[in-house]
């Protein structure tokens, strides 16, 4: 009997880790929103960049590089003029999930420069 008990804990734990909810990060600022996760037990890092101003004109040239982080290393550029620009990334993690309160994601557009702190939830 307690060798069923003992099977049965073990196999609801593996449940329970298996079933784990992404570690997830968040940062905004007037122009711009930054969604970040990390699904441990996928072993996947997702990101969305989106810009959120009010400007009337499209905006164009976009880059961005996320800084100081221990997960997420990228950085790329939009060349596509937009008014709801969105930029994402998705990937397969190479290497541990490394515990990590905050990082930057620093965002360039059309001569104008912002970083924004992205925290996690």
């Amino acid at each position: 009997m307690k060798r069923w008990m003992a099977c049965l804990i073990l196999t609801g734990l593996f449940i329970l880790a298996g079933c784990s909810q992404p570690i997830a990060f968040s940062g905004n600022s007037e122009l711009w929103k930054v969604d970040c996760s990390v699904d441990l037990s996928a072993k996947v890092q997702s990101y969305a960049i989106e810009y959120i101003g009010k400007e009337s004109q499209p905006i164009s040239r976009v880059e961005y590089a996320f800084e100081n982080s221990k997960n997420f290393n990228s950085k790329g550029k939009s060349d596509t003029p937009s008014r709801h620009l969105v930029m994402t990334g998705k990937g397969t993690m190479t290497k541990p999930y490394e515990e990590e309160k905050s990082f930057k994601v620093r965002i360039q557009w059309d001569g104008k420069e912002e970083t924004i702190a992205v925290v996690k939830k």
